[in-house]
């Protein structure tokens, strides 16, 4: 099969990275160069030869980083987070290991891009859990979460830009469609606000209204009930009186003392 230089560096790249935090084995990177030796006619490149012949994690990881230039591209870091997908779904790595290899892949610059604050969370979750069920809960939510990069696979590395490209586009899709259900959420927030501010003035108005109607009707105040209802009167009236002076200086004071 012919490799492209791009997806030649981007699998490389990845191979380094996951080898340096023990996600991808010596194994599968001696088995992609054994591959690649076997279907080249020609004598192939001796880096393939040495890469096949290494001894350890720490010769590949030389041979490779000789090889390429680290560029911490995003895409690196989504490939990454789909190889997570693939090993923690399938119990080849445990929930510790697939936090920690979040963590790398937030602090390595831009690998993680925008998610980095949910790499973040995991490892904050993965601290707090101290049941059987909260370690279960935390697993399904990191797989969802990775769900999206799970079509990201060391042997269709050739599809790796196309793929990233398909899920930056969804992730774009996922957050505005966040953006515009947050806006109508507001939007219907604000509307039941000013439903209830309207009621509850419209009840105060009321109030007053039948207070000065109390007053102004002059009552006969020789009942207890009628001295009681006067006397309330009065003081909503002199509270509504009161109210646009009170509300003047406390904006007067908010605004002096910054309030």
């Amino acid at each position: 099969m012919l490799i492209l230089p791009q997806s030649y560096n981007l699998l490389l790249e990845v191979f380094y990275w996951g080898l340096q935090w023990e996600l991808i084995t010596k194994a599968e990177a001696v088995k992609w160069a054994d591959d690649i030796i076997i279907t080249t006619e020609d004598i192939p490149d001796y880096f393939f030869i040495e890469l096949s012949m290494s001894k350890s994690i720490t010769e590949a990881k030389v041979l490779i980083k000789d090889k390429i230039s680290i560029s911490n591209a995003p895409i690196i870091g989504n490939v990454l987070l789909g190889l997570i997908y693939h090993k923690l779904n399938s119990n080849n790595i445990g929930l510790q290991k697939a936090c920690e290899v979040m963590d790398r892949i937030a602090l390595n610059d831009t690998m993680a891009g925008d998610k980095m604050g949910v790499l973040y969370q995991f490892s904050d979750e993965l601290q707090e859990a101290f049941r059987p069920e909260h370690y279960d809960y935390l697993r399904i939510e990191i797989l969802q979460f990775l769900s999206i990069y799970k079509d990201f696979a060391l042997d269709n590395y050739d599809m790796w830009p196309s793929i990233n490209d398909q899920i930056e586009t969804l992730i774009f899709n996922i957050a505005q469609q966040r953006i515009d259900q947050n806006e109508t959420f507001k939007q219907a927030q604000n509307h039941i606000n000013f439903v209830r501010q309207f009621t509850i003035k419209m009840a105060l108005y009321i109030l007053i209204l039948g207070a000065e109607i109390v007053i102004l009707s002059k009552v006969d105040l020789t009942y207890k009930l009628s001295k009681d209802l006067y006397a309330i009167s009065l003081i909503i009236l002199a509270i509504a009186m009161c109210y646009p002076v009170v509300w003047v200086i406390y904006r007067a004071l908010s605004k002096l003392f910054r309030l």
